[in-house]
Formats: C-alpha cells, structure tokens, sequence
C-alpha cells in the first residue's frame, strides 16, 4: 500500500494519501507502541493501587480502553491541524495537508469518526448504572475542546509559547484517568492519590518530549516559527530537558518506593536517564541538525521505556492474565 508521497497527487485513491499522511503526522507503528506501552502501565498501576495483591490483567475492556485512546490521540492531531492549518501551510509546504492530498474537511470527518468511537467503547465498557468510562472520556474530550479553541484567550496564549505549550498538555493527567476508569470502572475522583501523581509524570515526560522536540541547531532557526531554543538558547533548551527529566523521573521513583519496587526497578531508571544524556551531549558538544532532531528521538524512547518499566515491575510482582471479560 505505500507510495512515496512525492508521486501522490489529489486524484490518487484517498486511503494512499490517508496512509501517506499517517505516516507523517500521526505513524501507526509509533503511537501503537506508544498506546501499548502507556495503557499497559497506567492499567496496571490502577490495579496495583486498587486491588494489590491481585494478578494484572489483559481483558476486553482493555483492549477497548486501549482502542479509545490511541482515537482520542488521533482526534487531538486532527483540533492542532485544524488550529494551526494556516501557519503549517506558510512554514511547512510540502507536507501533505498543506499540499491539499489530504484536506481537513477530510480530517474533520475521521476526527468525529474517532470521537463516536470513543464515546461508544465508554458506553460498552461501563454500564450506564455506573458510567465511569463514559465520564472520564467526555472530561478529556471536553479539555480537548477548550484546546482546540485555546481556551478562547487565542491571541494571549500565542504571545506566551510556554504557557501555550503547558496548558495544552495539561490533557494527559485526564488520559490517565480514562485509562483508570476503564481499568477499575471507577470515576475518576476515586483514583487513589498515588495514581494521580502517576498521572503527572505523564505531564512532565510529555513536556519534556515537546522541548525535546522543538529544539534546533542554529542554522535551522526559521523566521515565524516559534522553537524552544529561541525562547530559552540553543542549550538552555537542552539543559530545561534534563530539569523535566529530573523531575519525572524522581516522581516515578516515589511511586516505586510507594509499591515497594525491586533494586533493578530503580537501576533501569537511572540508566535510562544516563542513555538520554547521552543524546544531550552529543547536541551540546557535536550541534547539527543531526544531533538536535536525536534530543526528540531519546525523548521519544524514553516516554515508552518509562512506562515499560513500570508495566514490567507490576507484571513480574504480580503476575499476568488474560481475560476474554470485560472485567
């Protein structure tokens, strides 16, 4: 099915062009580890907390809480098309949207495809006598709402990247929180409050991805277009990474210690950090275009490897199942 993008024009068949997009802005093989990587762990810490002592569990509404996330990352790709279509035409022409091989009014559709689909899954996996799913859903998509409209103060939160940038990601406490609700079927004002400092770490390594992923050598600076280098320099940014690393990294090792992890828990940790320096100094020492775009790939990896080590401790500790139920 894959074509390269440069031979596509607006008559090719719409699932060439559709696949040609995903893999631009929103590839399938990444975020399918990155959902199986991140509902893993959350699940598994939301049993951990609720019912410790019991085996961690893979079961149907697993797989439908795990369905209804990778729809609700999508239909957040689809509001920041949507958001910022104008100035992505202007500074970046040659990707697909912007070529008009994908439109956005074809986006807008499989957006609400995407929005159905997780607002019937929640209905599915929780009975209406106690919607949890439902709810933990309809909060996230409400967020999401209020960021495709900028939380309606557009023009302030444009003059203030960081604040922009922070009150966006403020979305990913609330996935957590679907994740507990399909893994418990409990709202989220139940989650213990261990489970929702978990829930901030996944602030703080989204954060730490979205400088790591605007940052730029010098050469690649471009007028308009708003980097992390530019705000804080070309290394202040680097060193603000390895702060937020920091950060989330010591909150995850106080949910350990809260779970009594085993030594190698903490081992693989730091390790982790050490490898993510190493993409630190090769852009503070070696600066190229290279060595910048790594900042982003080590902090990619990172996001999945952190919470692999979680989902894996939890696993080992208590074992795993497999359940065709939904509970």
């Amino acid at each position: 099915m894959s074509q390269p993008a440069s031979l596509l024009n607006p008559e090719s068949p719409f699932i060439l062009r559709l696949w040609a997009y995903l893999q631009q802005r929103f590839p399938p093989l990444g975020y399918g580890i990155l959902i199986v990587s991140y509902y893993s762990c959350n699940q598994f810490l939301a049993k951990a907390l609720t019912h410790p002592g019991q085996p961690m569990r893979y079961n149907l509404a697993s797989l439908m809480g795990a369905v209804t996330l990778l729809c609700i990352f999508f239909h957040l790709r689809v509001f920041d098309e949507q958001k910022d279509y104008e100035e992505d035409c202007r500074h970046y022409p040659d990707r697909i949207l912007s070529r008009g091989l994908i439109r956005l009014q074809d986006l807008r559709v499989l957006g609400g495809i995407a929005i159905a689909a997780e607002l019937s899954l929640a209905v599915l996996a929780n009975p209406l006598s106690k919607p949890a799913a439902l709810v933990s859903v309809l909060v996230a998509l409400g967020f999401s709402l209020l960021m495709l409209k900028e939380f309606f103060v557009p023009k302030l939160l444009r003059r203030h990247f960081l604040a922009y940038a922070v009150s966006h990601m403020m979305i990913m406490p609330l996935l957590a929180m679907v994740v507990y609700s399909f893994a418990t079927g409990r709202y989220l004002w139940e989650a213990p409050a261990w489970y929702w400092l978990y829930a901030f770490v996944g602030f703080f390594v989204t954060f730490n991805w979205e400088i790591s992923r605007k940052i730029r050598a010098p050469e690649e600076e471009r007028e308009g277009v708003e980097t992390y280098t530019k705000r804080f320099g070309t290394y202040g940014a680097a060193y603000a990474v390895l702060v937020v690393r920091l950060i989330d990294t010591a909150m995850v090792a106080l949910v350990g210690w809260h779970l009594g992890a085993s030594p190698w828990f903490y081992v693989v940790l730091v390790l982790l950090y050490m490898l993510c320096m190493i993409g630190f100094l090769q852009f503070r020492f070696q600066t190229s275009p290279k060595t910048a775009h790594r900042m982003e790939t080590y902090a990619g990896l990172y996001i999945i490897a952190f919470d692999l080590t979680m989902a894996v401790e939890l696993g080992v500790r208590n074992g795993v199942e497999f359940s065709g139920g939904l509970w």
